[in-house]
């Protein structure tokens, strides 16, 4: 077939909504974000043209100089199977070596596409499992880190063993970074940073617009200290007009326990959550 990537533009709406009607069951956050991916110049957001008509999209967004993130591919059902999701891809991977950017990373829990981007040379860096809590009234919500506090919180942070769980990264249900006192002064400027016992324990979280949960992509810490924070969450989700707080826990966390004790459930809704990376340069 003969396929055509240009800018999405705001008139491809429809046919966005025609291609991600059936996908998650309908809960697709693609039509949630359309808008502001269409209008933001810092990112390539792509539809892939099949004789004309919108076949598909992708979007290039970069992390930082040297990492750039892959998200949002799509394909309508009508050309699935016929190779356009893996021309889309190879696409995209030239386009950001060429570019100049050193790494590529995406998130996936779809086993179909995770069987793609593995093809394609990807590796997985990090797996996650999901735990959710119900969200509470009752005690206050946790302290808010501030950025001037970075680079203290980050040394206790990275000699906590939940940083080697997370390989050094932080993350959520849509990108993945490295987690250094640079990352975590930004996090904690956009007010994403949760403290308890004086820095002792440490939470990142991030309130997806539109999403009844308050997602979590990074916790260290232990004991009672972890568990009080832990609760406040709940009581701040539900102050947000949120029903559940969500966390991304990588296999051998070592606060599996703590969060079960205080309500994180793994099992009601098993699900998981991969996080892969492409290098682009030798």
């Amino acid at each position: 077939m003969s396929v055509e990537l240009r800018p999405v533009r705001p008139a491809d709406r429809q046919a966005m909504l025609e291609i991600t009607a059936e996908v998650w069951d309908g809960h697709d956050y693609l039509p949630s974000v359309f808008d502001a991916w269409v209008a933001d110049p810092g990112a390539t957001f792509q539809a892939a043209e099949v004789e004309g008509e919108v076949a598909g999209f992708q979007r290039l967004r970069p992390l930082t100089a040297e990492v750039i993130y892959y998200e949002g591919l799509r394909v309508g059902k009508r050309f699935r199977r016929q190779g356009l999701a893996r021309r889309m891809l190879t696409a995209a991977v030239t386009q950001a070596r060429g570019m100049g950017f050193k790494r590529m990373r995406l998130t996936s829990a779809n086993p179909d596409a995770i069987r793609l981007f593995i093809s394609a040379g990807f590796e997985l860096e990090l797996g996650t499992e999901i735990g959710f809590a119900t969200a509470v009234e009752g005690d206050e919500p946790p302290s808010l880190g501030r950025p001037e506090d970075a680079e203290r919180l980050f040394r206790a942070v990275s000699v906590d063993p939940a940083f080697a769980a997370y390989k050094g990264l932080v993350v959520d249900g849509e990108t993945v970074r490295e987690l250094d006192g640079i990352e975590l002064a930004r996090q904690a400027g956009l007010g994403q940073v949760r403290t308890g016992a004086g820095g002792r324990v440490v939470a990142i979280v991030r309130p997806w617009a539109g999403d009844a949960t308050l997602w979590m992509g990074f916790l260290a810490g232990s004991g009672a200290a972890l568990r009080d924070l832990l609760l406040a969450l709940r009581s701040e989700a539900d102050l947000m007009g949120r029903t559940r707080v969500g966390v991304f826990l990588p296999d051998g966390h070592p606060s599996r326990g703590d969060l079960e004790e205080t309500g994180y459930d793994f099992e009601a809704e098993p699900d998981r959550m991969g996080y892969y990376s492409l290098r682009l340069q030798n």
